[in-house]
């Protein structure tokens, strides 16, 4: 067998594996059942601290009326704000 299709062959039986390690904190969280307003507050946090650490172009993202109105939101606004911190430490 030539190394060409030896290597699709691999990657063919390799690659699903490596694909199933890479999921997110989001795609965690969904796959755990938390609700549509908890993640986009969770995607908000971590956008703000992620993109804070990188630029000041972007800042914060954050809806303002929802963090009062919606404690699902705000949580995972929170939530998602500490977290990427946490995973961003070299930018700190």
């Amino acid at each position: 067998m030539n190394s060409a299709k030896w290597l699709v062959l691999s990657m063919m039986f390799v690659g699903p594996l490596f694909g199933c390690a890479s999921t997110t904190r989001f795609e965690t969280l969904q796959s755990l059942g938390f609700e549509r307003e908890y993640l986009d507050g969770y995607q908000d946090g971590c956008f703000s601290r992620t993109e804070g650490g990188n630029t000041h172009l972007n800042d914060y993202r954050q809806d303002y009326e929802r963090m009062l109105k919606d404690v699902r939101y705000n949580n995972g606004w929170n939530d998602g704000y500490r977290q990427c911190m946490a995973s961003n430490q070299r930018l700190y």
